[in-house]
């Protein structure tokens, strides 16, 4: 093999290790794969032969892979990063948009959602709110005292 090929393996094996850490759904791996197995070709003399189909191949599966097991993955390897949006609403504060049926219409984050008011306190539009729970994916408000 030649220094080129050594060194090209040695940054495969890097992407690899680097796939552990960065959550990126197995698109570092797969690329040290293809350039693993390109390399593999190469030296065998077929690689001009085979390049794009196998390289087309590859980023086929590579993607399927990402997308049938990357948010397990990430799940399992960076549970405090992986939050719904839903999750992420307790805590936040934002406005009331206005009032649909007694149901306070809130502004979170530039989406409207409706929300439901903690011991159904009345609520004015305009009105600065937290986020306090979620009720099946209902947030529950509260007036912030200004």
């Amino acid at each position: 093999m030649s220094d080129t090929t050594l060194v090209l393996l040695c940054v495969a094996a890097v992407a690899v290790l680097l796939d552990l850490v960065v959550p990126s759904g197995g698109l570092l791996t797969g690329t040290a794969l293809a350039l693993i197995i390109e390399r593999v070709l190469n030296w065998a003399g077929v690689a001009a032969i085979v390049r794009w189909p196998l390289a087309g191949l590859g980023m086929l599966v590579t993607v399927g892979l990402a997308i049938r097991f990357g948010e397990r993955i990430s799940e399992r390897l960076f549970p405090a990063r992986v939050r719904t949006n839903v999750d992420r609403l307790v805590g936040l504060e934002g406005q009331v948009h206005a009032l649909r049926a007694g149901a306070p219409i809130v502004a979170l984050e530039g989406d409207l959602w409706t929300a439901r008011s903690l011991d159904d306190a009345p609520l004015a539009a305009g009105q600065t709110v937290r986020v306090v729970a979620l009720v099946d994916q209902v947030p529950v408000v509260q007036a912030v005292e200004e």
